[in-house]
């Protein structure tokens, strides 16, 4: 049977506000993020107003406690909020607690909704008044550190622990790799945005231009993975649930395999040392990074992996799975890993850079070998229909609302051109040839 989907029936049916759904205390290391992975590449923009609203009070508060508890300008929300916009540090552990990055996760929506739409007005009404007062606060957090690096200290990496070289447990060092990816995309958005907006002599700018070239580089361990921490601690647990130092890989840019094929080779060898068990928003996760790998048959995996059936009312003796009504298990139920999985999914089908169209990249041939999807959506301001058969491609229909956008097409080795104009369907096959083109609405 061929696999068909509609985006964004694939999503939801209707607008849900997925604030609603929350429990009292959402989580900022990944949870509430991935609620809205889906609404940008699934064609439901508009359902990533409520978190950008939610946003907007964050940094009200995280001013605050940007002044009262580090003595800095910007704004800062920690690890756990709630529908007050709690900003400050959760009184818990330290591995929960010292982690001021929520808020700057979050602001990197702002700057892919920015890139789906090419909504000007959004980018400076909304978007960069928000991640201005953002990066203030990274630059003032970051301090002169080893070997000339600028690095963040105190740093964890989310709800994860390290042993120190005497075989103590601990969860407290400085520079994490999460820390320094979010850091580096955070930055990177500000000056892009500062460059579509005109506001490239800012001294914000500028400092953050002294400070880029001197964060930390992704550093390999000896077993050849992503180190996780700044030193090469020894992981206690080593099939955790989080996936932190991957970060830059999914559902960050700084890692590509175009750019940085050492690092995504050490980004598969952590995926494989992590393992496969996990709750189901870590399954979904992992989709998602094995798709930007463009590796279809771990994709895959981790797809069977997650609609593992949990039996109703009975206690089971493994993480994730999915219950008989299709909500993912953690267990118990969390929404996040549902709206993961449709956002991993459209992954595995269709992936994007400004410039660059990437076409069934994680595609699992032989066990999809026939489908369409429709209404997806691309960096750009791009939608994207495709159609393939046998495995192979056979159709693509691509348009875009703004004009003059050159792009590089991709499907498998092949790379082609093309000029995107305002509101003209384009029809490729599979060799990337361009058929036809049409006005769009004929």
């Amino acid at each position: 049977m061929p696999l068909t989907l509609r985006i964004p029936d694939l999503f939801m049916q209707s607008k849900i506000h997925t604030t609603s759904l929350f429990s009292a205390a959402p989580h900022l290391n990944i949870n509430l993020q991935m609620n809205y992975w889906p609404a940008l590449p699934c064609n439901l923009s508009e359902c990533q107003e409520p978190l950008f609203d939610f946003l907007a009070s964050l940094a009200v508060n995280g001013s605050k406690t940007a002044k009262v508890n580090y003595q800095s300008s910007g704004w800062v929300t920690h690890h756990v909020t709630d529908i007050w916009a709690k900003s400050s540090a959760f009184l818990k552990n330290p591995k929960h607690a010292v982690w001021p990055m929520g808020g700057a996760w979050l602001c990197i929506h702002l700057w892919e909704h920015y890139q789906f739409s090419l909504d000007k007005d959004f980018l400076e009404n909304k978007a960069y008044p928000l991640l201005e007062g953002c990066a203030t606060f990274l630059v003032d957090w970051l301090i002169d550190g080893h070997g000339g690096y600028l690095e963040t200290n105190p740093s964890t990496s989310p709800e994860h622990a390290f042993l120190t070289p005497d075989g103590q447990p601990a969860s407290v060092s400085y520079s994490t790799t999460m820390d320094i990816m979010i850091i580096r995309e955070v930055f990177s958005a500000v000056l892009l945005s500062a460059e579509v907006l005109g506001k490239s002599d800012t001294d914000l700018v500028k400092n953050i231009k002294k400070a880029l070239p001197r964060l930390p580089p992704i550093q390999i361990a000896r077993d050849r993975t992503i180190m996780e921490w700044a030193l090469d601690f020894q992981d206690p647990e080593i099939h955790h649930r989080h996936l932190s130092h991957l970060f830059g890989l999914y559902p960050g840019h700084t890692i590509t395999l175009e750019k940085n094929a050492d690092v995504c080779e050490a980004a598969a060898n952590s995926l494989y040392k992590r393992g496969e068990d996990g709750p189901g928003w870590s399954t979904t996760w992992k989709m998602a990074l094995w798709a930007r790998l463009f590796n279809s048959e771990n994709a895959y995996r981790m797809v069977l992996k997650l609609i593992t059936v949990v039996p109703p009312g009975e206690k089971v003796d493994f993480e994730g799975g999915l219950y008989n009504n299709l909500w993912t298990a953690h267990p118990p139920f969390q929404i996040d890993a549902n709206f993961g999985f449709t956002a991993a999914i459209a992954e595995m089908l269709l992936q994007s850079t400004q410039n660059d169209l990437y076409l069934l990249p994680a595609l699992p041939r032989d066990k999809w070998p026939r489908g369409c999807v429709k209404g997806l959506r691309a960096r750009g301001d791009v939608t994207v229909n495709l159609c393939w058969d046998e495995g192979e491609l056979q159709e693509a229909l691509l348009w875009s609302n703004h004009g003059n956008s050159v792009t590089r097409l991709h499907y498998g080795e092949l790379v082609t051109a093309i000029a995107v104009c305002s509101s003209t369907i384009y029809k490729f096959n599979r060799g990337l040839q361009c058929l036809e083109a049409w006005p769009l609405g004929k």
